[in-house]
């Protein structure tokens, strides 16, 4: 099975669980790996060193957010998101335009500020990007952006519909919910449409867990987004 693999809220209290996780995760290389960072927290020195050791080991560091927690809920979609996806996490949905594109260019200059390479991907905490269109993604500097549907190009000016796994079920209520849910993202699956396998720091302390390791034994072939792209026949873009 062809997949998409991403570890999500990558933070300075996560990183011991995110080891854990790439520990399970063997048989899917560090160069089709994208660790989810969240800049805006308190790194220490070390904590940025262990980013830097997993960047040298072949790791894909993406942005994920600039503190992974709203600082304001306003609108009534943010508030149903809120209650029933994401809590307080989705930082992006109650933010006017100009602050969340601000947000974004934030995130992806703290990497060059930190010594890391410049990163290619963009996932918005609960996959939810907010009050931008394709144009306002065209001008900001990230090659590739994730929603809960699918994955953007912005050099190919196409987004794909992708089928997406997740095992958060820290509440029994979502136990049902995401079973269901990930049962039918993976009938969806098919040789042009990778499932997305995402997983979130605590997902092996969780009821899915058994799920989550069926799922990784199942992947044969795991792809970056610029394969993605490959597989619906679009080649990357050179400038002339």
């Amino acid at each position: 099975m062809k997949v998409v693999f991403s570890v999500h809220d990558v933070m300075p209290d996560t990183l011991a669980h995110i080891q854990e996780i790439l520990s399970h995760s063997q048989n899917i290389a560090p160069e089709k790996t994208y660790l989810l960072v969240v800049p805006g927290l308190d790194w220490s020195t070390e904590q940025l060193a262990s980013l830097r050791k997993l960047e040298e080991q072949g790791y894909q560091l993406c942005g994920h957010g600039w503190v992974h927690k709203a600082s304001q809920i306003t609108t009534a979609y943010h508030k149903l998101h809120s209650t029933f996806v994401s809590r307080d996490v989705a930082e992006h949905l109650s933010l006017p335009k100009d602050e969340l594109m601000a947000l974004i260019r934030r995130n992806y200059h703290w990497f060059e500020q930190q010594g890391f390479k410049a990163p290619d991907l963009y996932v918005p905490p609960a996959w939810a990007l907010g009050r931008l269109n394709h144009q306002d993604l065209c001008d900001l500097p990230f090659k590739y952006y994730e929603s809960s549907a699918g994955i953007y190009s912005v050099e190919h000016d196409k987004f794909i519909a992708m089928p997406l796994v997740g095992y958060e079920a820290d509440r029994n209520w979502r136990v049902p919910i995401l079973r269901l849910w990930n049962t039918f993202n993976t009938q969806w699956v098919s040789a042009k449409r990778p499932l997305r396998i995402s997983i979130h720091p605590y997902d092996l302390q969780y009821p899915l867990r058994v799920d989550l390791l069926r799922h990784l034994r199942r992947a044969t072939e795991a792809l970056d987004c610029g394969e993605v792209f490959e597989l619906h026949g679009m080649e990357k873009v050179t400038e002339n």
